[in-house]
Order: C-alpha cells, then structure tokens, then sequence
C-alpha cells in the first residue's frame, strides 16, 4: 500500500513538473515572439495592404453591391485609444509635471526644422519640407507604450506627449504660415480647432478615461494595470493596419517622381535616425534615455500625412511620403530596440 501510495504521489509530481516545462515553453516562445513582432507585423501590412485598404472583396461575399472602397485601417484610431487607456492606467497625474528635459526637447523640435528647412531647400524643396514636417511634428500619441516596454518612464513621456500635442495645434498654423506654402484656404482659427479636433480626443480622452475608471471602477483599474501586454498586442494590429495605408499611398505615386520620392523617404530616414539619437542625448543627460529618444524620435505620423497634404502646396505633394515612410524608420528602430532590451532582460 506504501509503495502504491509513493508511486502515486510521484506520477502526480512528475505530472506537476511536466505542465510547469510546459507553460514555462509557451511562455519562452510567446517572449520570443515579442521580440520580433513589430518587424513581423510591418511585413504583414506590407504584404496584406491590396486586401485591407480595400475589403470589397470581403463585403461582396454578403451584398451583391458592395459600394465604396472601404478602408479597414481607419480602426487604428480606436485600437490607439484603447492602447493609450492601458497604459495611462499606469500612470499617476501626481507623477506628470514639467521638467527641464521637456523644454530641451521642445526646443530641438522646434528650431530644429527650421534648421533643416534652411539647409536642404535649396537643393530640392519636396525633400527639405519633407524633412521638416518629420521634425516638427508632436510626438505620437503611442509612444507611452513603447516607452513602457524599453523601462522608460511612462508618465514622463506622457507629460511630454500631451504638451507636444497639445502645442501643435496653435503653433502649426502659425509655422505653415511663415512657411509661406499653405495649401488650406481656411483662416487660423478654422485651422486650429481642426487640428484640435483631430488631436485632442486621442491625446488626452485615454488619459481622462483612465482617471475616471480608476475613481468609479478601481478593480477595472486594477485589472488593466496588471495586463499592460495587451497594449503591446494591439499596438502590433495597429501596425498591421498602418503599413498597409502607408504602402497604399506610396502605389498610387506617378512612377516618374519615384526618384523625388526616394530622395523624400531618405530625408525622412535621415530625420529619424538623428531625432532618436539626439533625444537620447538630452534624455540621458537628464537621466532618461529611453524618454528622450522616444519622444523625439516616435512621431504622430498620421496626423504628419493629413498636415502635408492640408497645408502644403500641390507642388510639394510628395512631402506626405516622408511622414508616411517615417512609419517604416520609426518602427525598424524601435523592432530593433525591443529586440535590443528583451536580448538584455535575458
């Protein structure tokens, strides 16, 4: 009966560990799987864009008139949203204040396009605006997730996320004027409140509905707090449908500018790379690297197509290929940068 009743305990032992290497298993490759994830979601966008900019296909297998093109990606604004609660469930409003890096990056933004238009402009006007727009665009309204998830300080970032966006608004129309090359027959405060109306909502109702959840329904809270994973999931569909709005547009482009349009999607590499460099400059030199890199280098690139192509002359209607391969940049950085961190963690 002792050895019966040994030998049961040992299979149920064995039993035990083994469900353990298991999960264990499930869980290294899930890991794995993260590390690559945004690359694997980009090429996905890329490859899926005929399908998902226009799912006509898909609606005539229910209506024999299936209509207008109907472009699946416009849900990247609502899983957006949905990231940016997660993650501001995270963050305290008594952790958000202003500091000394935030104006540093402010400045860098702001004098640094005008910098870059000055230099590049005579070369080739498309390019240098082009540039331009990469630099002076706020931040995007994602980059508290990607910030998280390299360890960077969310509401840092946050705090600058939301002033960037919340600046853009008043001080776009004034920069595009100077510029002298708006495109929009609207007067500035018809622009502003456009602006407003496009940015507010997403930059700053996650971040109030986080609040009240926490006040009203903290097991909610709670809940979100400890499943910040699912941002980073949704993050990748929305990269899904991003890439594939972003290879959409770059089709339709006469084949005879494609060569203005590479020298476009250079300059916006080239802005790229140095914004993610000099923002981890001023980060770690105020002891963020992660921060400043994120919040110079991550742009809100969807609300960069919509300017270039609102406020920009006809003439310079390639400049909306840089915000649109910026997509491509900022993303491979920050693929190689999570590769990066999660290589680091092991």
């Amino acid at each position: 009966m002792d050895n019966s009743n040994q030998q049961g305990r040992f299979n149920r032992v064995a039993s035990a560990t083994a469900k353990s290497l298991r999960r264990l298993n499930i869980v290294e490759r899930i890991r794995n799987l993260k590390a690559y994830a945004l690359f694997i979601s980009m090429m996905l966008g890329i490859v899926l864009s005929p399908l998902l900019v226009d799912v006509r296909w898909f609606t005539c297998l229910f209506v024999s008139d299936p209509g207008h093109p109907v472009d699946v990606t416009v849900l990247t604004t609502y899983l957006l949203f949905c990231m940016l609660f997660i993650t501001y469930c995270k963050v305290s409003p008594k952790q958000m204040r202003l500091e000394r890096m935030h104006l540093w990056l402010l400045l860098t933004q702001w004098i640094g396009c005008w910098v870059v238009l000055a230099l590049l402009f005579g070369l080739n006007p498309s390019v240098a605006c082009g540039a331009y727009i990469c630099i002076f665009i706020s931040t995007a309204t994602s980059a508290p997730v990607i910030t998280g998830m390299l360890g960077g300080s969310v509401p840092r970032l946050a705090t600058y996320c939301i002033m960037t966006n919340l600046s853009i608004a008043v001080v776009a129309p004034l920069y595009f004027s100077l510029m002298g090359l708006g495109g929009s027959d609207s007067g500035f405060l018809d622009n502003l409140i456009t602006i407003c109306r496009k940015v507010m909502p997403l930059a700053l109702g996650p971040f109030f509905l986080s609040i009240i959840v926490k006040t009203f329904l903290p097991k909610v809270h709670n809940f979100f707090v400890s499943k910040q994973i699912i941002s980073f999931w949704l993050w990748c569909v929305s990269l899904v449908l991003l890439m594939a709005r972003t290879t959409g547009n770059l089709l339709k482009e006469d084949s005879s500018e494609y060569v203005t349009a590479l020298l476009v999607a250079l300059s916006a590499l080239g802005a790229c790379l140095a914004q993610f460099y000099v923002g981890r400059r001023i980060g770690r030199a105020h002891g963020d690297a992660v921060v400043g890199g994120q919040s110079l280098g991550q742009k809100n690139t969807i609300l960069a197509i919509w300017m270039a192509q609102s406020f920009f002359d006809p003439k310079f209607a390639l400049v909306s290929v840089a915000p649109a391969t910026y997509v491509l940049w900022q993303n491979l950085v920050n693929s190689w940068q999570m590769w990066r961190f999660n290589k680091a963690k092991k």
